[in-house]
């Protein structure tokens, strides 16, 4: 019994030492996890840190390694490539007749050597490049690093080889050979009608299509190598004899009269016409056999696409790439990614094809016009992604016009306008239009000019300066913002007035430092002011950008309810002019005037606010030196020339 017990007890010791060895070893194997975690995050976030500002290594575009590089580098890289495809051009050759023939084409055209017709975007790979591997998420960013050392990553960059391009190539292998084609009609008179059929002839092609395929392969690897132009067989479908049936209907395809083609700006909705006249066409026309109803007249597409070229420059508007950067926590440069529009040749083509194709059929009244088609054109950098502010989209803008101001009054204007270009306005931040604008002094580059003060005509630094509030005014009800302080001018102003109804009522003045304008960021995000100045048409335009929230704001064209006349004309005796000169402003009406601005806030609230405006009458005023006699009311300025009057405190 007492063996027993013993051997009972020894089993139960043995047990006990098994269980803490299993428990140690599971404490070793769980610290040894934790200290591999522990030293691959450090290892990874080290890693990162080196790699910073750098591509990381295994990323790669063709067959070059953009590892270590920095964004300019990656740039630089690129550009490079692209010089010495603008310096070096592109080579091709091809077999002629068993022989081989070889020829270069110009990636930059004779008549414009700031285009490129063949080039990689530098740009955008870079970008691309400098993100591989950075998601913005802390887990995805330690891992995929070390994953691109084990399995590389191919970039892709936007390749541009334009039609132009190849319309070169086409252009010089016409040269070689008698070129096959279907049998056509060549018309040498319309009225009357004479025309004279082009037999049929089989032969070989050369694949503009695997031309340009072939060409891009190339640029994806970075190659300069040679590259072959191929060919493919053509057995024309259209024969003299298929012509007997449609030459009939050319009198009247020709009685139907012009083509018109028309295209309307997305963004001016400006429309523009051409007109293609039976002259012009009568060119085009070739003869096709579809399907469905045998031969048939058509347009060649290679003519009708080389004169829509000639409408390019018209339509194009090339994508932007946005660009921020800051300065002493102001924005130094500032670009709004754009987005390009460009023809799109193919789509136009079939379009106006078809619409000719319909002239076979004897329709009642066919159709003469048709809409160019464009293609969107996608910046590769957009506003969103080269700011952390949170900056995408435009707020409002607000604009007035400085028409006919005087020299001093334009150079104020520019000034202030530049001191103002790029101020960010922090969420939660009051905006001050002195505080931003000014101070308005001689030391920071503003010039005297005239203002009205009471009865007297006097030049102060920095006159012109309500143009300044009253574009931001205009800007920041556009925007939707809560207006703090504003307040009208005293006089009815010319440069200030409505540009639909001509009213006064929706300016704004400055005088620093006791009437400014401001309003308040409650956006939650960053805004930034972008300022221009056009001198052509004297126009000022100020736009604000942020992070949408869906507000919007708006203002009704101003009511004057009630105008006071000047008044008689007035003299003032003045110390500071010489006997017999003569200062004179003009009269200006009073009136009481008066809007409504409505926002809609983020959370979908509506509020209206009634602004209201008094402008006080001022009558003629002239001022005369101390011993000329009064001439009475209204007579001309003597000696020197009327001032007209620019800013009212």
């Amino acid at each position: 019994m007492c063996w027993m017990k013993i051997k009972e007890k020894i089993k139960s010791f043995n047990f006990f030492k098994e269980e803490k060895r299993w428990q140690k070893t599971v404490i070793t194997i769980v610290a040894g996890i934790l200290a591999l975690a522990i030293i691959f995050i450090g290892s990874a976030f080290a890693y990162q840190q080196y790699y910073k500002d750098k591509v990381y290594p295994g990323v790669s575009f063709g067959s070059y390694q953009l590892g270590g590089m920095k964004e300019k580098e990656v740039t630089d890289f690129v550009e490079n490539f692209n010089n010495r495809i603008a310096k070096e051009g592109i080579d091709f050759y091809f077999t002629n007749k068993g022989n081989t023939e070889k020829f270069q084409i110009n990636a930059v055209p004779a008549d414009d050597s700031s285009v490129e017709l063949v080039r990689i975007e530098s740009e955008g790979l870079a970008l691309s490049a400098m993100s591989t591997g950075r998601t913005g998420k802390f887990w995805s960013d330690l891992w995929l690093p070390v994953y691109f050392r084990l399995h590389p990553q191919f970039l892709t960059a936007p390749l541009v080889v334009e039609d132009r391009f190849i319309e070169s190539a086409k252009n010089y292998l016409l040269n070689f050979g008698n070129p096959p084609h279907n049998a056509s009609v060549k018309i040498s008179s319309i009225s009357p009608l004479k025309y004279e059929i082009i037999p049929e002839q089989s032969g070989l092609l050369f694949d503009f299509d695997a031309l340009k395929t072939d060409l891009l392969k190339n640029l994806a690897s970075l190659s300069l190598e040679p590259i072959k132009v191929k060919e493919k067989e053509f057995s024309p479908d259209v024969v003299a004899g298929d012509l007997n049936a449609v030459l009939p209907k050319l009198t009247e395809i020709f009685n139907y009269g012009d083509l018109g083609l028309n295209y309307i700006d997305s963004l001016t909705k400006l429309r523009r016409d051409w007109n293609i006249t039976p002259e012009t066409f009568a060119d085009w026309i070739e003869v096709v056999k579809i399907p469905e109803n045998g031969v048939v007249f058509s347009l060649n597409k290679e003519k009708v696409q080389n004169y829509l070229e000639t409408l390019r420059p018209f339509i194009d508007t090339h994508a932007l790439d946005a660009k921020f950067s800051m300065e002493n926590d102001k924005v130094r440069e500032f670009q709004a990614s754009q987005t390009g529009i460009t023809l799109n040749t193919e789509k136009t083509y079939q379009d106006l094809d078809a619409v000719f194709r319909d002239r076979n059929f004897r329709p009642a009244e066919p159709a003469k016009t048709v809409a160019i088609a464009v293609d969107v054109v996608k910046p590769n950098v957009e506003v969103a992604n080269v700011n952390s502010l949170g900056i995408s989209d435009v707020i409002g803008s607000g604009y007035s016009t400085f028409h006919d101001s005087h020299n001093n009054r334009i150079k104020n204007i520019a000034n202030a306008v530049k001191r103002l270009n790029g101020v960010l306005v922090k969420p939660g931040e009051e905006f001050s239009a002195i505080k931003y604008a000014g101070p308005f002094t001689a030391e920071n580059g503003f010039l005297p000019e005239a203002v009205i003060k009471g009865k007297e005509i006097k030049n102060e630094i920095g006159g012109g300066m309500c143009q300044i509030g009253t574009t931001l005014f205009r800007m920041a009800m556009n925007s939707g913002m809560p207006i703090t302080e504003r307040r009208n001018h005293s006089l009815v102003v010319s440069y200030y007035a409505d540009p639909v109804n001509g009213n006064p009522g929706t300016d704004a003045t400055l005088y620093e430092p006791s009437v400014d304008f401001r309003f308040i960021n409650d956006t939650g995000n960053y805004l930034l002011l972008q300022t221009n100045i056009d001198y052509v048409k004297q126009q000022l335009t100020f736009t604000l950008w942020g992070k949408s929230d869906g507000r919007k704001g708006w203002y009704s064209h101003p009511v004057v309810s009630r105008w006071i006349p000047a008044g008689e004309p007035e003299e003032v005796v003045s110390p500071d002019l010489k006997p017999g000169e003569k200062k004179c402003q003009a009269a200006f009406r009073g009136a009481v005037a008066s809007f409504t601005y409505t926002r809609i806030t983020s959370s979908s609230e509506k509020i209206d606010r009634v602004f209201e405006s008094y402008y006080r009458p001022l009558p003629k005023i002239c001022m005369v030196g101390a011993s000329s006699t009064p001439a009475g009311g209204g007579g001309e300025a003597v000696g020197t020339s009327s001032t007209v009057p620019v800013e009212a405190p």
